[in-house]
C-alpha cells in the first residue's frame, strides 16, 4: 500500500490524540527569528474544527490540527499575523516578526568597494608554493597587489555560482546568489618572504584606493623547520585549514610531524592535513624530524581478527582508506627498506601487503582481504609500532542469534533535536522507536546495547566512547528530520539512510530498501555524510532519519505505535537479511 493511501485511510479508521484545547500553537520559527533565506516556513498546531490564515492566506490545517506553511521573505522585517477562528466563531491572534539578513554583502556596481579576501590571517608557505591572492571589488575596475618587490595583476572572473551546501541540497534551494566582482591573481612563493605586507591598490572611474591586506605571507625555508608534537587524545585532521574543511583521519596523541604550512591558526602537516594550534605543541627549535625506515614486518592473529604491525622508530603522522576488498594506510616521514614481509600461515582476514613510495615522503600499504565484507577496523599505536587491527566476521547463526546491536536514539536530555508541528521533540520520538527496535531486535535473537534508554544527555564523544568500549557488530543511530529555513515541509518528506565508512555502504543500502517498501514512505535518499556518530571504524554503523518532524500528517504517524513498531520490525528484518547475506 503507497504512503498517501496508508495515511489516509489509517487518519480516517484511528483516532489518535488531538491537540489540546490551548489551540493556535507556532512550534516555528521562534520568536524574533532572523535568517539569510528567501523564505520561511511554519509549524504549529490548533484545535480541530476551525480555519487558519496568516496574513488573510488560508492555511489548511491536517485532521488532528496540525498545519506547515512556506512563506516567502522580503529583506529586513516581516511580521507574520496568525488568525484562528473556531467552530463558535471566536478568533485568536498570534504575531510572529521573522527577519532577513542577506547571505552576503551585496557588491556595490555604482561606487568604488574593495574586500580583501586573502589573505586575511598570518600564512606561511613553502618555496615556490602557488600563492593566490583574491579580493572582491566593483565590477570593472583595475586591481593589482604588491609583495616585497612583486607586482601581480588581479583578474577580474566571471560571476561565480557556489557549490550546493547541505541546506541547498536538502531543500533544494540555494540562498547565495551568483558572486560577482571577484579579482584573483596567483605567483609563486619567493624564498626571501619574510613577514610580507600585502599591498592592493585599486582603481575605478578615477577613484583609487590602497588598502594593505590583513594577513602577511612568510616562506618557510629548511633552516626554519618546525616540528610539532599531538597533545590530544584524538586530534582532528582537516583537509585545509579551518573548521569548515572535511575531516581526515585523526590522529592519535604524541604523533610528531613537521610542519609544512600555516594559515591562521591552523597547520598543514608533512603528507596531508590541517591541525588546529590548540592541538598541537611546538618542539624546540633543533628536534630532529620525524622519520622513520620500515624493514620488516608482518601479520598476526588475535581473538577479535588479524593485525598488521609496522614497527617504526617513532610515532608517525597516517592516513587511511577503506575500499570494498583491501585498505590503504598511508605513513608520513617513512622510508621503506622492506626486504621481507612476514604473513601467518592461511591468516583468515589478510590476504596479502603490497607497498609503494607515496609523495611527498612516506610509503603507502594496500591491505588485501579474504573477506568479502569488512566488520571494523582500528588504527592504533603500541609503543612506536602502528597496528592496524581487522576484525573478524561474527559467527552467524539462525536469525540474528549472537549478533550484538547497539542502538542509539538519537539527541535526549538538553539535547530536544527536531520539533513536530504539536511541539513534540524529536528525542521522544526517537526513543519510542529504538525501544520499539530493541524489541523486535531481542525476538530475533540479537543482543542490545543502547546508548540511552531514557531522557538523558549523552554527549556524541560519549556515543562513540561507547561504541569503542562495547564493539557491537553494527551500530544504529535513530533520528527523524528536518528541514533548513529555504525547505518546503509540505513537500518535501520521507526517509533516508547515511553513511560513511565504506563499510557501512550496503547496510545502509540494504536498511534502506527495506524501510521504503515495508513503510512506504517516499524515497528521500541515500546519503554519504560525515556525521560524528557514524565516522568511528570499529563497526558498520549508519544513522537512519525516519521521517520527517516538520511534515504535518508524517509527524502524527512517527507518533502513533503501530507505526513505530512498523519502523521497528522493518528494520530488524533488513538486518538480518544484511547479516545472513555474505556478498557485502
Amino acid at each position: 500500500m503507497r504512503f498517501t493511501t496508508f495515511l489516509a485511510c489509517s487518519l480516517c479508521l484511528i483516532a489518535l490524540q488531538p491537540v489540546g484545547a490551548e489551540s493556535l500553537k507556532i512550534v516555528n520559527p521562534p520568536k524574533d527569528y532572523a535568517t539569510a533565506s528567501t523564505s520561511i516556513y511554519f509549524t504549529g498546531s490548533v484545535s480541530p474544527g476551525g480555519s487558519l490564515s496568516v496574513n488573510n492566506q488560508n492555511v489548511p490545517i491536517s485532521a488532528l490540527g496540525y498545519f506547515a506553511w512556506t512563506i516567502p521573505l522580503q529583506v529586513g522585517s516581516n511580521v507574520f499575523a496568525w488568525t484562528y477562528r473556531h467552530g463558535d466563531g471566536q478568533t485568536e491572534t498570534v504575531a510572529r516578526q521573522v527577519t532577513r539578513r542577506l547571505a552576503r554583502p551585496t557588491v556595490p556596481k555604482n561606487r568604488a568597494y574593495l574586500d580583501i579576501q586573502f589573505p586575511v590571517t598570518k600564512q606561511q608557505v613553502r618555496p615556490g608554493e602557488p600563492l593566490c591572492l583574491q579580493a572582491v571589488a566593483t565590477p570593472g575596475a583595475q586591481l593589482q597587489a604588491t609583495i616585497h618587490d612583486q607586482v601581480l595583476r588581479l583578474f577580474e572572473q566571471p560571476p561565480q555560482v557556489d557549490p550546493a551546501d547541505t541546506g541547498a541540497l536538502l531543500s533544494g534551494k540555494s540562498i547565495l546568489p551568483p558572486l560577482v566582482g571577484i579579482y584573483s591573481g596567483c605567483l609563486p612563493a619567493d624564498q626571501s618572504w619574510q613577514g610580507e605586507n600585502v599591498k592592493f591598490n585599486f582603481s575605478w572611474q578615477g577613484q583609487m584606493i590602497a588598502q594593505n591586506a590583513p594577513g602577511t605571507i612568510t616562506t618557510l625555508t629548511p633552516r626554519q623547520l618546525t616540528v610539532v608534537e599531538v597533545i590530544t587524545s584524538e586530534a582532528i585532521i582537516r583537509a585545509g585549514g579551518g573548521s569548515d574543511f572535511a575531516r581526515l583521519t585523526p590522529l592519535p596523541k604524541g604523533v610528531r610531524s613537521v610542519v609544512t604550512g600555516t594559515s591562521g591558526d591552523w597547520l598543514r602537516l608533512q603528507g596531508e592535513g590541517w591541525i588546529a594550534q590548540k592541538d598541537i605543541k611546538v618542539l624546540p627549535a633543533g628536534t630532529p624530524v620525524p622519520r622513520s625506515v620500515v624493514r620488516a614486518f608482518g601479520t598476526r592473529t588475535t581473538a577479535v581478527g588479524s593485525e598488521l604491525r609496522i614497527p617504526l622508530q617513532s610515532l608517525l603522522p597516517y592516513s587511511v582508506r577503506q575500499e570494498e576488498h583491501r585498505l590503504v594506510v598511508t605513513v608520513w616521514g617513512a622510508q621503506s627498506q622492506t626486504d621481507i614481509i612476514r604473513f601467518v600461515s592461511h591468516d583468515p582476514l589478510i590476504r596479502s601487503v603490497q607497498w609503494e613510495p607515496a609523495s611527498p615522503e612516506g610509503v603507502r600499504y594496500y591491505i588485501d582481504l579474504t573477506q568479502a565484507r569488512q566488520w571494523g577496523y582500528q588504527l592504533r599505536y603500541e609503543g612506536t609500532s602502528l597496528i592496524v587491527a581487522i576484525r573478524k566476521a561474527p559467527k552467524l547463526s539462525k536469525r540474528l542469534k549472537g549478533i550484538r546491536v547497539m542502538i542509539d536514539p538519537g539527541h535526549g536530555g538538553e539535547q530536544p533535536g527536531s520539533m513536530g508541528p504539536s511541539g513534540i521533540p524529536e528525542k521522544t520520538v526517537n526513543l519510542a522507536i529504538a525501544q520499539r527496535l530493541r524489541t523486535a531486535l531481542q525476538k530475533a535473537g540479537a543482543t542490545v546495547i543502547m546508548t540511552r534508554d531514557q531522557d538523558a544527555t549523552v554527549s556524541l564523544d560519549k556515543r562513540n566512547a561507547l561504541l569503542a568500549q562495547q564493539l557491537p557488530t553494527v551500530f544504529l543511530s535513530i533520528h527523524n528530520n528536518a528541514l533548513p529555513d529555504q525547505g518546503d515541509p509540505l513537500k518535501t518528506y520521507g526517509t533516508s539512510v547515511y553513511w560513511y565508512q565504506m563499510q557501512s555502504r550496503s547496510l545502509a543500502q540494504t536498511l534502506h530498501d527495506q524501510l521504503i517498501k515495508d513503510l512506504g514512505s517516499p524515497d528521500y535518499g541515500l546519503f554519504w555524510d560525515s556525521l560524528v556518530v557514524i565516522r568511528p571504524t570499529e563497526s558498520p554503523a549508519v544513522l537512519l532519519e525516519l521521517g520527517f518532524m516538520t511534515h504535518p500528517e508524517e509527524y502524527a504517524l512517527l507518533n502513533r505505535p503501530d507505526y513505530q513498531n512498523r519502523i521497528a520490525q522493518s528494520v530488524a528484518v533488513g538486518l538480518e537479511h544484511w547479516i545472513q547475506t555474505k556478498q557485502p
